[in-house]
């Protein structure tokens, strides 16, 4: 590619969507901005800034392989801080992982989701005023100003029924029948919710649910909205349809728009369990093809909560836990006969601390 002309801003966009970084690049894209690169992932992005040496990165959080958050840190320790604007279908009053992003080096956030599909003019306005200003910026100076405009909402005080603890499974190809393993292996007084987000198409999910709840000691039904998250319940996410958690500790489904392909997506249902329960949140990937659920089990990791996922022995598809441990998102590696007695050990400790 060409370099940038002198009176040019040179912009790197790192973005694993070919059709998010294409639709990037022809909104900012002029006489004042240049894009100097494209690239797919944080590791592919420590390489090029390397060589292209941008004045701004258009930075994704949700990557394969690097996520935004650890990109960010490993560029700061390579004494780089190029001024990094964050891009993100994340919430802007919710996921403490925006904040983590700020925190670690980010100065600005453009909350995709938060624009009209069909308003792009408006979206094309909002990152040319965010690149020209971050151009001239100091990024050192503005972290903690940025950190204090983005503050997420309080937490509202739950249900004294809710639970305390959440798990939450992730799961694709081969992983019905072991979801009914792990399920089977808890307890009817488990001192913990269970979120289960199986890849399974609208209409099919109900009746996993049903034949899951037949199999198990503990309660288990497809997500309501409006569900509160209790103990010794397991809360199946419904087809075609992402499942939240909101700050009542209740279950929010939202018909937005595909994770790395899915719908649900157990990242989305990750994130927003480890935003509200914290360190008590224990996340659980197994079998399955593509990327889903390993954000989701760094974020929990970062939360201070545990994470397991089903060993490649064991798997039809070692995908979804492969990239789960690329990022250092899994503190154990267990077969499926293990991961109940290790989840109901760790919930123990979590609710006798």
């Amino acid at each position: 590619m060409l370099a940038a002309s002198v009176s040019q801003i040179s912009v790197l966009i790192i973005n694993d969507s070919a059709y998010m970084s294409t639709l990037l690049k022809d909104l900012i894209s002029s006489e004042q901005i240049q894009v100097c690169d494209i690239a797919r992932d944080g590791v592919e992005g420590l390489r090029k800034i390397a060589l292209r040496k941008p004045d701004v990165i258009l930075l994704d959080l949700e990557m394969p392989r690097m996520d935004g958050v650890t990109f960010i840190e490993e560029m700061v320790k390579k004494g780089t801080l190029i001024p990094t604007i964050l891009v993100s279908s994340f919430s802007q009053d919710g996921a403490k992982i925006v904040l983590d992003a700020l925190e670690n080096g980010a100065i600005d956030f453009v909350p995709i989701s938060q624009v009209n599909p069909d308003g792009t003019s408006q979206l094309k306005e909002m990152l040319i005023s965010k690149i020209t200003g971050a151009a001239k910026c100091d990024p050192y100076k503005l972290v903690l100003e940025k950190i204090g405009s983005l503050r997420p909402k309080r937490k509202a005080i739950a249900s004294s029924q809710a639970a305390s603890v959440v798990v939450t499974i992730a799961s694709s190809t081969g992983g019905p029948g072991i979801v009914q393993k792990i399920l089977s292996g808890l307890p009817a007084d488990l001192r913990a919710g269970v979120l289960v987000v199986q890849h399974m198409p609208k209409g099919f999910t109900q009746k996993f649910a049903e034949r899951l709840d037949e199999a198990c000691e503990i309660k288990v039904k497809e997500a309501q909205e409006g569900d509160l998250i209790t103990q010794g319940v397991a809360l199946v996410a419904p087809g075609d349809l992402h499942m939240e958690v909101d700050p009542h500790l209740k279950i929010k489904l939202i018909n937005g728009p595909k994770r790395f392909g899915v719908r649900p997506a157990a990242n989305v249902t990750m994130v927003s369990a480890s935003e509200f329960f914290g360190a008590n949140t224990v996340g659980v990937t197994l079998t399955g093809m593509g990327h889903d659920g390993a954000f989701g089990m760094k974020t929990i990791k970062r939360r201070g909560g545990k994470t397991f996922a089903q060993d490649e022995n064991s798997s039809v598809v070692f995908g979804m836990a492969k990239a789960a441990v690329e990022l250092n998102a899994v503190d154990q590696l267990l077969p499926p006969e293990k991961i109940a007695q290790a989840v109901v050990e760790e919930v123990n400790k979590l609710v006798t601390k």
